[in-house]
């Protein structure tokens, strides 16, 4: 019986263990998405910008003057 007892404290401190690198796994890996998710935006971003100006940009070389200046 005490022998029982005694595996069941070595398992559960075992599992104890496991659950903790887990979680910091866990953690990590949720930071990591976060910082790949806010790179995605960041870029998503800057692309719209670079496409809006370049739209305007060629929108502005094909306009023709209006009357005489």
């Amino acid at each position: 019986m005490e022998d029982q007892l005694e595996s069941l404290v070595r398992e559960n401190e075992e599992l104890k263990k496991m659950v903790q690198e887990l979680q910091e796994e866990n953690k990590s890996l949720w930071f990591m998405l976060e910082e790949q998710k806010n790179s995605h935006n960041a870029i998503g971003q800057a692309l719209e910008t670079m496409l809006k100006e370049t739209l305007e940009e060629q929108l502005l070389k094909t306009m023709k003057p209006v009357g005489d200046a």
